[in-house]
């Protein structure tokens, strides 16, 4: 059984359009902020990441994601069983 994504991928709602490897895909982009703690003073960072269907992740691991006019390097890549995978960026 193959699983439908079309409306959960749909931009008009909350996904976005972006090219990995050249080759358009449509995914959902994330930019969560992290607070971390080290020692008294922590820090604050991003996390980027975009999830996609399995079937367009393909072996995504140092290919470029550009979403927004932004490229990405895919660092990590992990599928959920589900036909999903959330791909892992780091700013190029």
């Amino acid at each position: 059984m193959t699983e439908d994504f079309t409306n959960f991928f749909d931009v008009d709602e909350f996904a976005s359009n972006a090219t990995l490897n050249g080759v358009a895909v449509k995914g959902i982009f994330d930019n969560a902020f992290e607070l971390g703690g080290v020692g008294g003073a922590g820090f604050s960072t991003t996390q980027p990441t975009f999830m996609l269907t399995t079937v367009d992740a393909g072996t995504p691991d140092g290919l470029a994601l550009v979403v927004g006019g932004i490229t990405y390097t895919v660092v990590g890549a992990a599928p959920d069983g589900t036909g999903m995978t959330v791909l892992t960026l780091e700013r190029a």
